[in-house]
């Protein structure tokens, strides 16, 4: 499966050398005429340009991008770039993402594609000026260091256009259950490039039907028990999860899919799973942590962080519904959870967020990183359906970055927070993560409802909210941060 955040920025750079024809002094010319010889122009100009290459090699980050081979442009000083020489760049036209100049170039925008420099003089700022007033798309950075972060933020707008979803549904505009949930897939095509197939969601079963189990998912499971904690879920059902998310994964390689999300309470309904003995819950953890976006109950607001969370950060993400804690109300008889594995047991000093009926993953670290400690849960009485318990209080870094998009999906709302504690549930949706919330979690809460945002939350370890301010501008949506 080709992954969306796979992809890097390709930068074509363009030394572009203004030269004269004659050896003469004036306003914005002086000098030695040895260094104002036509001959020294040109000649200096193309040695430059490799030794800018070289440089542009050394320090652009290929984690990010990829830089093409260099164009070498010169003009004299009736400032004209001709057709022919912009020919030049026509070759890599198609795998060019940005153009990285040197200095002006006449013309250049005329064959609409973004265009960059590394430079801390005043040409940046009038350019950018200009573009700007033109509907041109331009950056500069005055180091490598800053225009990395520009590179950075432009590859993710990139993942998310190489981004298709699929959506396992009953049909309808939006889940019984998440109607804050936005309607309007199509509309996310034309605002964002994000493609969607629309499949039902009965179909995933008639595909467990075909393929069936095999070795490698037996060893999946048994990596699965055998790195794990506590387990409360046979083989046997484990199996029947990973063969859902076999099933799903087929389904995305052949409609060509790189992101999932499914109905559940229609799915429940259905009565499929309790015949199939699944649950989608294993699927969204291990999709997530091969870098997969995904997210429950058929969310697209949820989904779209996940999406851009995943794609910034390079980690798996926890996903969950809002839920507001009193201050002082003991989790263990207020909240109904069956185990308090982190956090004060007579409660909180402040209202808390909490984040349930949720889904985390296991490379949370980062999806290159190792994977969190975690138990294995059962869904259900009866034994089947499995989940992953991890308790997010048990790490070093405690900061995290809390998201969802709007219902029109022109907006993301953000908030820092820190977590307070874990618990756990024997049955159903678990873990359940407190956090303490910049501006006030009850704050947030209505905010979340006031701004037409929703319920189900997408949470990160790490403060992205800086970033996630530049990417919006970058990719088109708003950012409002609580605070």
């Amino acid at each position: 499966m080709k992954k969306a955040n796979d992809v890097k920025i390709n930068i074509k750079p363009i030394f572009s050398n203004r030269t004269h024809t004659a050896v003469w002094e004036g306003p914005c010319r002086v000098g030695d005429p040895n260094y104002l010889s036509p001959e020294y122009e040109k000649r200096t100009g193309r040695e430059q340009c490799k030794i800018w290459y070289n440089q542009l090699k050394e320090n652009i980050d290929p984690e990010y991008a990829n830089v093409l081979e260099s164009v070498y442009i010169e003009f004299i000083e009736n400032f004209y770039v001709s057709d022919e020489q912009l020919d030049q760049l026509k070759p890599d036209l198609e795998d060019t993402d940005i153009f990285l100049m040197t200095y002006r170039v006449p013309g250049l925008e005329r064959l609409d594609k973004p265009m960059s420099m590394i430079n801390r003089g005043p040409t940046p700022i009038d350019l950018g000026a200009y573009y700007a007033d033109i509907g041109k798309e331009f950056y500069f950075g005055y180091d490598f260091e800053e225009y990395n972060e520009i590179l950075k933020l432009l590859r993710v707008r990139k993942a998310i256009r190489n981004t298709k979803l699929l959506v396992l549904t009953t049909g309808e505009q939006t889940p019984v259950s998440v109607v804050s949930s936005n309607p309007d897939l199509f509309g996310l095509n034309l605002k964002y490039g994000i493609r969607s197939a629309r499949r039902s969601m009965k179909d995933v079963f008639g595909v467990m039907d075909k393929i069936g189990a095999d070795e490698e998912l037996s060893k999946k499971a048994d990596e699965l028990i055998s790195n794990a904690g506590h387990v409360s879920v046979s083989k046997e059902y484990m199996m029947r999860d990973l063969l859902y998310y076999k099933a799903v994964k087929a389904m995305m390689e052949e409609l060509g899919c790189n992101a999932f999300t499914t109905a559940c309470m229609e799915l429940c309904a259905t009565q499929l799973p309790m015949k199939y003995k699944c649950t989608p819950c294993l699927t969204h953890s291990i999709l997530k942590d091969s870098g997969i976006p995904t997210a429950c109950e058929e969310d697209i607001n949820a989904w779209m962080a996940v999406m851009v969370l995943m794609y910034l950060s390079k980690k798996s993400v926890f996903m969950g519904n809002a839920s507001l804690v009193k201050p002082h109300k003991r989790p263990l008889d207020d909240l109904h959870v069956s185990e308090l594995v982190s956090g004060p047991a007579e409660g909180f000093d402040e209202y808390a967020l909490e984040v349930r009926h949720s889904v985390p993953g296991l490379k949370m670290n980062g999806l290159s990183s190792d994977n969190m400690e975690y138990d294995v849960g059962q869904f259900t009485f009866e034994g089947w359906g499995t989940k992953l318990q991890v308790n997010m209080a048990n790490n070093d870094e405690k900061t995290v970055t809390i998201a969802r998009f709007s219902r029109d999906g022109s907006s993301m709302m953000v908030a820092r927070g820190k977590v307070l504690g874990c618990a756990y549930h024997k049955y159903g949706c678990s873990p359940d993560v407190y956090y303490s919330v910049e501006g006030g979690a009850w704050e947030f809460v209505h905010a979340l409802a006031e701004g037409g945002y929703g319920h189900h939350l997408v949470v990160v370890y790490g403060d992205y909210t800086d970033e996630l301010k530049r990417l919006g501008k970058i990719v088109g949506f708003d950012v409002k941060q609580h605070k």
